[in-house]
């Protein structure tokens, strides 16, 4: 799934990665939010910087991980328009110089993931970031994806943690679940 997901055509991916956007933005989740975290993406990722400055413009609170190597964790860290970035673990880019949130603050989170399915669950890159980043998460959580990465099914064991929403490029699946 990942290598077809870096196989994409770059266009491609930034048409649909702008319709995914578009839908995220007509979530009564992400219009009530004042605090939102994102990521930046990765190999043929749904590309979201185009929420983050919807995001300053609407005044909100817009945070993206970054990686503790002393803990071995994923934090969120708030990010402006000014902030500067540099690569980092899995050679993502990460904010430098930036304060640290917790996601007890942050209403809306958007999370990658490489096979999702409707009930929620998600298929990461098997390192348990999100899962620990979701795990006592109060707010609402939104997975994205190209229709190709969702099944009727995927494994998912206990310590996973479903999201509330699935989001692709033609359809927005709101997930029935206790998270």
């Amino acid at each position: 799934m990942t290598a077809r997901r870096k196989a994409l055509d770059p266009r491609w991916v930034a048409d649909a990665s702008g319709r995914i956007v578009e839908c995220i933005l007509s979530l009564e989740a992400f219009r009530v939010a004042e605090s939102v975290a994102f990521y930046k993406a990765i190999g043929g990722e749904v590309i979201l910087e185009p929420l983050f400055s919807e995001c300053w413009k609407l005044r909100k609170r817009t945070c993206i991980p970054t990686f503790n190597p002393d803990l071995k964790i994923y934090e969120m860290a708030e990010i402006t328009a000014a902030t500067h970035f540099e690569s980092g673990h899995y050679g993502i880019h990460e904010p430098i110089g930036v304060e640290l949130v917790s996601v007890e603050e942050i209403d809306l989170m958007v999370v990658p993931g490489v096979a999702f399915d409707p009930k929620g669950n998600r298929l990461g890159r098997g390192g348990g970031y999100y899962d620990r980043l979701l795990d006592g998460f109060p707010g609402i959580s939104v997975a994205v994806a190209f229709d190709f990465q969702v099944f009727d099914e995927i494994p998912h064991t206990a310590h996973d943690i479903p999201v509330n929403f699935v989001v692709t490029e033609t359809k927005i699946v709101e997930v029935q679940n206790e998270h």
